[in-house]
């Protein structure tokens, strides 16, 4: 009988919660995490009956530690076998990853950012599709062995599924810092509809209890002190000791217990174990019949019954999996090399002899057998399983795969190389593996005798030099291709005008500017004419004419995206400059809508600084847009993955920009932090791209309380050759000179902003703002908290009505400020203007309900109100007393309350 789900009623309540809301229509986005044994999975299983009993479609897919190099594969398991062609109508990209009659082959080529976004929208609307007609729990298990797809994907889901009857339920291992899953937990808990339950130990009355249900009766004293001790409350080890019938002590609380278990089987039992451990999702009977040509039915049974193994559907066909994966793990590491390659050939023999095509069941062990399979076919396989991930942009699965193709190739089919080469390139430059890019690309090249593919290999050289800093080796890789394809490759062309201002040689960049918009601009080749309007674009920007720069740079970016296929520079820079510039004409929503185009078409595979640089673009856009939070999240998701690939200078400027917005939103602490850890790289920043440097250190000071601290407005920022970030730069730089009283300074700056602001309309309504604080004019502020709003900018509108209501107050302004700050989270102005409604006694009806406090705060400011001390707090939370601590500020700081009398107090008045 299956032992109670013991110390769980808290979270089983929670999850009880959000299945009911999931009826009413509010999608949820939940991870549970926790050490290995702690009750996810059994925790999830209640959920899944919870929902079923309500008439929810189940989808449930499982990660899998033999599969977690093949992309997708929990996504196409959930998913497989609750398709028919009314769902699937018209959703033609969801070809790309489920291998469905009903669905068109996805054509090859296209941009793989482009291809894998639509991708993730179609799978998006299929389960939109699906909640129509009944509400959808999707369950995925063991995230911890997911590939980075899967994980991006429930991240997509998670932001997509608004007003959907849909909850989304992951459950992992408790992530690791700096990793994919623990950005996932960050961004789980920063969504507005995202729940976290980090599962801790159970209590030692929880302990007596489970042990109680595993054993049938009370365990002796002697018994529940040793699993007290030795399980430290972790459910699984729990339930093996109790049930453990050997005899002396264990060794260790996880492999020991789990052996000893694995070594009360029979032989044959045994053996039947590791199969299933080595086999993975694929387990089926037959399968296993056939691998162990004999009868396992009464051994399957036997195990079954001791739940040992337990079924599932694997492609509608029952298949057998080890019951916990933890036994899975040990059962797998016991095995010898040797008998682990036996196993793997054994089953890549048996998969393939009855579906040779399905190459997600029979890559794994293909890859794990070493010598013992026939390596032609060995090629074949894993040759297809890198360009499979490649095609699905899952670019390290893909170096997995090809690697071990290439290895095998070079002795056993060396005609195969240079196009194993080719696409292990790709793949190397995908994962950010830049320096094992930059070798395979060197040795295509000087085993290339064919001067088109050396011009070819040479633009991926010169890309890859780029991104890895080495600029001279990449000029030089340039001036070859110049040399072989003469003075009109566009392409080098163009990246002959990056690393000039990578150089930080803004002279040579602008000669070359002048050069290509004369040489190209009455070409009639696309590429050519794209090339000369956006240079013209560039050129116009930096003599401040910002209109003609938006013209033409909107021309270039059409052109490229109508006609240029494969050229990375326009396909990408055109696009991030037009962004800047529509946040200058006063046109927001354009501008995200702009970034996001050219997030679309800029892929890692590439060029993976334009990623980033492109991100950074669109969380500017998003500031200026007011959404402070989801700018910080994006941020977030962006530095952990340019940590991870080594651009240290895109991570420098990254961070100096959190350290700004986390200064907007009030956590100085925070901020100041950030910038500290961009210090290291701050020599990287050049060509006035300390400028994000300098707008955090300003609005630090700003923010802190001593704005004559921020570091003086460089004349340089007047020449805007980065628009978006110079506006930033002047931005603040006008908030410093006032809050400052520094008259002379922000007089220099209103009058720079009306001068630049003849072609820019958002600079022009800055100008408005501007000179209304210097002539205490309530209605110059008022006309430029007007225009602002109409521009998409709902948080400088409402900094400058603020201005104008304490020049001459106004309560429907202070109403409008008030929630305009409260719903950015930008907690200075927010606390300005509840100053301002205190002073003048209007009488605001502040919202300080809990809607903007986590659940986790909520939890904690409820046993506040309870009298609980911070120890006792975290104690029955299972959370260090810092971390409750770290609680307590955010909620401090969120309700505007400043001591623990008051925090009781409110929370007493509101539960």
């Amino acid at each position: 009988m299956e032992p109670r789900l013991t110390g769980r009623d808290s979270e089983k309540a929670t999850l009880a919660g959000i299945v009911d809301q999931a009826e009413r229509g509010v999608s949820q986005l939940v991870l549970l995490s926790g050490q290995p044994g702690i009750g996810k999975t059994r925790l999830a299983g209640h959920a899944l009956r919870t929902a079923a009993e309500r008439g929810f479609t189940l989808l449930v897919g499982q990660a899998d530690p033999l599969q977690a190099g093949l992309a997708y594969a929990p996504m196409v398991a959930a998913l497989r076998g609750k398709l028919d062609e009314e769902l699937v109508a018209g959703l033609d990209d969801l070809g790309r990853l489920l291998p469905d009659p009903r669905l068109p082959q996805p054509r090859s080529g296209g941009d793989p950012a482009a291809n894998r976004s639509t991708m993730f929208e179609a799978v998006v609307r299929l389960l939109c599709r699906m909640a129509e007609r009944a509400p959808v729990l999707m369950f995925v298990d063991d995230l911890h062995w997911a590939d980075p797809g899967t994980i991006e994907l429930i991240h997509h889901l998670g932001d997509g599924m608004a007003g959907d009857r849909l909850v989304v339920l992951g459950a992992s291992r408790t992530p690791p810092p700096e990793s994919r899953l623990a950005d996932l937990a960050a961004l789980v808990r920063r969504h507005d509809n995202g729940t976290e339950l980090a599962l801790g130990p159970l209590s030692e009355a929880d302990v007596r209890s489970l042990a109680q249900d595993v054993l049938g009766a009370q365990p002796p004293p002697a018994m529940l002190r040793e699993l007290a001790a030795r399980t430290k409350g972790v459910p699984l080890f729990v339930m093996a000791l109790a049930r453990h019938t050997g005899h002396g002590p264990l060794p260790t609380i996880v492999r020991d217990v789990v052996m000893g278990r694995l070594e009360a089987l029979s032989e044959a039992e045994r053996d039947l174990v590791d199969l299933i451990a080595v086999a993975g999702s694929y387990a089926t009977v037959d399968v296993l019949r056939t691998a162990t040509r004999g009868d396992i039915e009464a051994e399957l049974q036997a195990l079954q019954r001791d739940g040992h193994v337990e079924a599932h559907l694997s492609d509608n066909e029952v298949a057998y999996r080890v019951a916990h994966p933890l036994y899975a793990e040990v059962a797998y590491a016991d095995l010898t090399e040797i008998e682990r390659r036996r196993l793997h050939a054994t089953l890549a023999r048996t998969i393939d002899a009855s579906a040779p095509d399905n190459i997600m069941a029979i890559a794994p062990h293909y890859r794990d057998a070493g010598d013992y399979v026939d390596p032609q076919r060995a090629i074949d396989v894993l040759a297809t399983a890198g360009e499979r991930a490649l095609n699905l942009y899952a670019a390290t699965e893909a170096v997995d795969y090809l690697a071990r193709a290439l290895s095998r190739a070079r002795t056993d089919r060396p005609a195969l190389v240079p196009d194993l080469l080719n696409s292990l390139g790709l793949a190397y430059q995908g994962a950010g593996m830049l320096d094992a890019a930059t070798k395979i690309w060197q040795e295509r090249l000087a085993n290339e005798p064919d001067l088109d593919r050396q011009i070819s290999l040479r633009l991926h050289l010169a890309i890859v030099e780029s991104e890895r800093g080495n600029l001279d080796h990449a000029d030089a890789h340039v001036t070859a291709l110049l040399g072989h394809a003469g003075e009109h490759d566009i392409q080098s062309l163009g990246l002959r005008m990056v690393i000039a201002a990578r150089r930080g040689d803004l002279p040579r960049a602008f000669t070359l500017f002048k050069d290509i918009s004369e040489t190209y601009g009455d070409s009639p080749r696309p590429p050519a004419r794209a090339m000369a309007l956006y240079a013209r674009g560039a050129l116009a920007a930096v003599g401040l004419k910002f209109d003609e720069a938006h013209r033409l740079m909107t021309e270039a970016a059409a052109i490229a995206d109508d006609f240029v296929e494969d050229n990375v520079f326009l396909k990408h820079q055109p696009r991030r400059i037009l962004a800047g510039l529509c946040v200058l004409m006063g046109d927001i929503p354009g501008a995200i809508d702009c970034v996001t185009k050219g997030m679309a078409v800029t892929s890692n595979f590439a060029l993976p600084s334009g990623t980033y640089a492109m991100g950074m673009v669109r969380t500017t856009s998003r500031y200026f847009a007011g959404d402070l939070l989801g700018s910080l999240r994006d941020l977030d998701a962006y530095i952990a993955s340019s940590s991870t690939i080594g651009l240290d200078r895109n991570t420098a400027r990254m961070l100096a920009h959190r350290a700004f917005l986390l200064a907007e939103l009030g956590r100085i602490d925070e901020a100041a932090a950030s910038l500290d850890q961009a210090r290291r790289w701050l020599h990287l920043l050049r060509d006035g791209r300390e400028y994000d440097w300098e707008i955090a250190t300003t609005m630090i000071a700003v923010h802190s309380g001593h704005p004559e601290e921020a570091p003086p407005l460089d004349a340089l920022a007047f020449t805007f050759r980065d628009p978006i970030i110079n506006c930033m730069r002047v931005l603040v730089a006008a908030q410093a000179a006032n809050a400052a009283n520094d008259h002379a300074a922000a007089t220099h700056i209103m009058e720079h902003l009306r001068k630049i602001g003849r072609t820019a309309p958002l600079l022009d309504a800055l100008a408005d703002r501007q000179e209304g604080l210097l002539t205490s004019s309530s209605d110059l502020l008022r006309n430029a908290a007007r225009r602002l709003d109409g521009m998409g900018a709902p948080l400088l509108s409402a900094q400058a009505a603020l201005e104008a209501a304490e020049l001459d107050p106004d309560q429907d302004a202070i109403t409008d400020c008030l929630t305009r700050f409260q719903n950015a989270g930008a907690t200075p102005w927010l606390e300005r203007t509840r100053s301002l409604a205190r002073k003048h006694k209007i009488g605001v009806a502040i919202d300080r309900t809990t809607g903007h406090l986590t659940r986790r705060e909520q939890e904690i400011v409820h046993l506040v109100g309870t009298g609980l001390s911070n120890a006792d707090i975290a104690t029955r939370l299972f959370l260090s007393e810092r971390t409750v601590e770290s609680h307590l500020r955010n909620s401090y700081r969120k309700l505007g309350i400043t001591s623990r009398l008051r925090l009781a107090q409110w929370a007493a008045a509101n539960d």
